[in-house]
């Protein structure tokens, strides 16, 4: 036992304790209600314990409440398919949680409880996880499987988790997330899919990143400032929607230049302010319209799921309410998931 693990922070360090417990400590840069959120909440966890090379975690349910359940199960090569859950003891946000511990197909005789502890100290927080089984047997058998392995790979999963959400927490972060996620998106487009029509009213595939690109463009005018010169959409999307996306980050991180205030139509903001309000969101949207006209995952962030409701309220009577852009508000199915409901509001049929 010892350390294992390359992350971009922390290693993971993994003692035996007593005759039926194994003690787990790694250190992450990220406050410690970060940190808990990550080991609590399903848009979080999926995206840190849920990948592993082929496997994936289509359910991941947390009920977080004394006496509630969580259920993990992993999907995998092959048909594989691993399941585990428990249910939660105690629960101190964001200091402590334990929780009881049992797999489907369990290689360890009986159950664990899982006591985590979350320790700050200058923006640094130390996770404790402290797993007792039933019996030294049970114990020892854990040990002797490539746990540390996987424990070690999921948390350094998770510390790029992290350092996405703190990047959140700025303008230029936010843009950044959101510009790879599209970027992602317009490389995977064949050649023979930009004419694919798609959910945008009289648009094709190439037409929405051609309006990504403009709306670059409309960011930089109150600067006074024009795009780059670049390839148009149509020699090269990739090529413009990359130097649009310069331009705009090199407002971003220009303090001068991101901090001039401008009157915009709803009110006067920053430049940065208006990137953010504006094309930084778009795209978001524009993200699953091109994934949808494409034939891509069309699974918008549940992080961006659920926090775009602070402002999608500013689109209702805009000049953007046009078909093409946002359209008017549909009525999702009574059973539509939040992101069905949030793309029916900004004018979407995602069913």
């Amino acid at each position: 036992m010892g350390t294992i693990g390359t992350g971009t922070f922390g290693t993971l360090q993994v003692e035996p304790r007593g005759d039926r417990e194994i003690v787990m400590t790694r250190a992450f840069a990220a406050p410690r209600h970060l940190v808990f959120d990550a080991m609590t909440k399903p848009a979080l966890l999926k995206r840190w314990l849920g990948v592993f090379g082929e496997w994936s975690m289509p359910i991941c349910e947390v009920d977080l409440r004394v006496g509630g359940a969580y259920r993990y199960v992993w999907h995998g090569p092959n048909g594989s398919v691993m399941g585990m859950g428990g249910v939660f003891e105690e629960i101190a946000p964001p200091d402590r949680l334990v929780a009881t511990e049992a797999f489907d197909e369990s290689w360890y005789p009986g159950t664990a409880l899982d006591t985590m502890e979350f320790v700050e100290r200058d923006g640094v927080t130390t996770l404790t996880m402290t797993v007792a089984y039933d019996s030294r047997a049970a114990r020892d058998a854990v040990l002797a499987t490539d746990m540390e392995k996987g424990m070690a790979a999921g948390y350094d999963n998770m510390d790029g988790v992290l350092a996405e959400v703190q990047s959140r927490d700025t303008v230029a972060g936010r843009y950044q997330v959101r510009a790879d996620a599209f970027e992602r998106k317009v490389q995977a487009v064949g050649p023979d899919q930009w004419a694919n029509p798609s959910p945008c009213a009289e648009w094709q595939a190439r037409d929405v990143v051609r309006h990504i690109v403009m709306m670059h463009g409309v960011m930089l005018r109150p600067l006074g400032r024009e795009l780059s010169v670049a390839p148009s959409v149509d020699e090269d999307p990739l090529a413009a929607f990359r130097a649009a996306r310069a331009d705009v980050e090199t407002v971003l991180h220009d303090p001068a230049l991101a901090g001039a205030e401008h009157d915009w139509y709803t009110g006067r903001l920053t430049s940065a302010a208006i990137v953010d309000q504006v094309v930084s969101a778009d795209l978001v949207w524009h993200g699953w319209d091109l994934a949808r006209a494409t034939g891509q995952d069309d699974t918008i962030d549940p992080v961006e799921v659920e926090n775009a409701g602070k402002g999608v309220g500013q689109f209702d009577g805009s000049v953007l309410r046009q078909p093409g852009v946002l359209g008017p508000a549909l009525d999702p199915p009574a059973d539509a998931d939040a992101q069905t409901r949030l793309l029916a509001f900004m004018g979407r049929k995602a069913w």
